[in-house]
């Protein structure tokens, strides 16, 4: 993976997202559609963790993140909640912004072998393709949840079902 393909590939998927999230009004960001549900501004806060883990990663060149890493994805998920929960929305949406700025910042310095070579940060494992773990947590990230906020956008509280889709 040339570095400038993955660069492109997060912005046109940072573009959806985007655009998804500017179909919620501000007064809805807030609002959950079900009591366990998240709320537009659960879901931003969400993405804005994994944006910050990788610009940790692109400016150290260590595998070093958050030992939030090392729990089952729902018990993670959970404790990113409990971060933002609290937080006011305007903190949050300025939280998303500086993450994903900074994260392009520090994405754009890494060459094409940082994205190929494990070898390039310290303790990642051999069988690691650093690219695939920035994917991971920005584009393809990105296009999981975009479905989420759209649904949520239009008042709907469960998924469709993939057979629906």
């Amino acid at each position: 993976m040339k570095a400038s393909c993955l660069i492109e590939a997060i912005e046109a998927a940072r573009e959806n997202w985007d655009y998804s999230i500017g179909l919620v009004p501000e007064e809805k960001m807030e609002r959950k559609p079900a009591p366990d549900a998240w709320s537009f501004k659960d879901v931003i806060a969400h993405v804005a963790w994994h944006e910050q883990q990788m610009i940790e990663l692109a400016e150290t060149r260590d595998l070093v993140g958050s030992p939030w890493w090392n729990l089952p994805t729902d018990e993670r998920n959970d404790r990113i909640y409990e971060q933002y929960k609290d937080q006011p929305l305007d903190e949050v949406l300025a939280t998303a912004e500086d993450a994903y700025s900074r994260m392009m910042e520090a994405l754009k310095t890494l060459s094409d072998e940082d994205m190929n070579d494990p070898s390039r940060f310290t303790d990642m494992p051999p069988d690691w393709v650093p690219w695939r773990l920035i994917a991971s947590n920005t584009y393809e990230h990105y296009l999981r949840h975009v479905a989420q906020v759209r649904r949520l956008a239009h008042g709907e509280v469960q998924s469709a079902s993939p057979s629906n889709s």
